[in-house]
């Protein structure tokens, strides 16, 4: 294998279109490695870390496009990079002939009734444009990342004085008057506004409003370091205000992960002076907490979005823990004595705490990267621990790649590392759509889990593969079509993630007890 790149200076291409083109190019026969994207110095850092920074692209500034890539040959590499470019939504001719604009200034002057800006540039670039964006009137969605928490600061201290959203930076997810931004699923228009600082879980409960018959007014993301003490949760209140005064939106949930000590007491007192039913999720709060502030106190996403369906009168149907028992009774009556233990696969990290949270309960200590304990800790991703769960949206496995909710190579080796342990009980998977990513998530990995399985029975085993899939019937690659292409292979699939992870860890729970009586 020999690094082969190509560089095209003066030629700007958005994260967004960089993520798709780096998905498309590692998918590529003769590519073992592969980046598209600008040359910026964080750019030239991702590079090195995975070996492809050469001195041609030491030399390049970051008004450069490149592509590099670890190829068996040059032939190899040229038939990938066509790839990539076709890949790249071409220009129609009615588009072709819409005005382009050289600044944002230029552009809010010529589209005097724009009023949002998209801003998807190089991190250390970001507030520069954020800037000149709010100066011109716009409301922001800013989907750079690596931006440094004192600019963050800055752009959303600027966006506070102007009276204008910044969404972000970091955010993947907003949907803004049934618009669907960056990364979100497309959804029914409803009632409910979101205002979340994890990206997968406005999305998880916002389809499920979908799937349920209602809809959301708005969703605003507002990037997942807004609640540090750093930024000060300013957007988490700006949304908060824009929900409260938006005629669309009679009822409002928060979503957030970890709120900073010193972020947590303003957000609160706003809650409590809020004129429209709260619905919280504060993962790092406790039930007293927040319903001292007289919000509606949510468990998990899950339990979130029933409360808010509760509002209006609406349920949505899951398993009871008898349904899920009943499944996993059914799963662990095929399981060979070896096997007893649960190796999840995600593809981020809201979905994998939530999973380990509802693992923990029914199989004990939960070993990861992103580990609950230190003691769970694990010396080595690549290597699994008793009851593991990796979340692959982490930058070890994404250096120089897109996340896995965009490329599902990501984490295409877990299938098969996974299953040749014959200790293996249960492999776990979250499957995340969205307009950018693969056009066919599950059927990406439906021929490792037909090898895997058939390796298994080889071995007199039955490997047991459980799965959600999170989207909307709306969605290019519609959830109900995915789920049963899941089903079709025989994966117990679930509705949400959260019965996923209890399904999986009854399976391991009950095989225990099994083992524990000798049966």
């Amino acid at each position: 294998m020999e690094v082969f790149v190509k560089i095209e200076r003066g030629r700007y291409v958005d994260s967004l279109e960089t993520l798709l083109a780096s998905s498309v190019l590692n998918e590529q026969p003769g590519i073992e490695m592969g980046c598209a994207g600008m040359a910026t110095d964080p750019g030239k850092d991702v590079l090195e870390s995975v070996g492809l920074l050469t001195e041609e692209l030491k030399a390049c500034d970051g008004s450069c496009y490149i592509i590099a890539a670890r190829a068996e040959s040059q032939e190899a590499f040229d038939k990938a990079v066509a790839e990539v470019e076709a890949s790249l939504v071409p220009v129609s001719e009615d588009e072709a002939e819409q005005p382009s604009y050289p600044t944002i200034k230029a552009a809010a002057e010529g589209c005097p009734k724009a009023n949002l800006c998209s801003i998807a540039v190089p991190g250390e670039y970001a507030l520069g444009e954020v800037k000149k964006a709010l100066n011109a009137g716009l409301h922001c969605v800013v989907f750079s990342n690596n931006v440094p928490l004192s600019d963050e600061r800055e752009m959303k201290e600027l966006a506070w004085e102007k009276g204008l959203l910044c969404m972000g930076p970091d955010c993947g997810v907003a949907n803004i008057n049934g618009a669907a931004l960056v990364l979100a699923s497309i959804n029914n228009r409803g009632p409910f506004g979101i205002c979340g600082a994890s990206g997968v879980g406005i999305q998880h409960v916002a389809a499920i409003l979908h799937e349920a018959g209602t809809g959301v007014s708005q969703t605003i993301g507002t990037g997942g370091n807004d609640l540090k003490n750093e930024v000060g949760g300013l957007m988490m209140l700006m949304g908060i205000d824009a929900l409260e005064a938006d005629p669309e939106t009679k009822y409002i949930a928060l979503i957030a992960r970890r709120i900073g000590d010193q972020v947590l007491p303003g957000l609160l007192e706003r809650i409590s002076k809020c004129r429209k039913p709260v619905v919280a999720l504060f993962m790092s709060c406790d039930r007293a907490t927040v319903e001292g502030a007289g919000a509606i106190w949510a468990c998990d996403l899950d339990d979130c979005a029933q409360k808010c369906l509760a509002l209006t009168g609406q349920t949505y149907r899951l398993d009871t823990d008898g349904e899920i028992a009943a499944r996993a009774a059914q799963a662990v009556a095929k399981l060979a004595p070896e096997q007893k233990y649960v190796r999840g696969a995600f593809s981020g990290g809201t979905f994998l705490d939530e999973a380990m949270h509802a693992l923990i309960p029914k199989v004990g200590e939960v070993y990861s990267n992103i580990a609950l304990r230190p003691e769970w800790q694990l010396a080595d991703s690549q290597v699994s621990v008793k009851n593991t769960c990796i979340d692959y949206g982490e930058e070890e496995f994404t250096l120089g790649r897109p996340h896995p909710a965009i490329d599902p190579g990501v984490r295409k080796p877990a299938i098969p590392r996974e299953a040749a342990d014959p200790e293996t009980a249960v492999i776990l998977l979250d499957f995340i759509l969205t307009p950018p990513g693969h056009v066919d998530p599950a059927g990406y990995v439906l021929g490792d889990i037909r090898t895997a399985q058939e390796q298994a029975r080889a071995a007199g085993r039955e490997l047991i593969f459980v799965a959600s899939v999170l989207g909307t019937d709306a969605d290019l690659q519609n959830v109900s079509v995915q789920r049963q292409k899941l089903a079709d292979a025989g994966v117990l699939v679930c509705k949400t993630n959260h019965q996923a992870a209890l399904l999986a860890g009854e399976i391991i729970r009950q095989k225990k007890e099994r083992d524990d009586h000798g049966l």
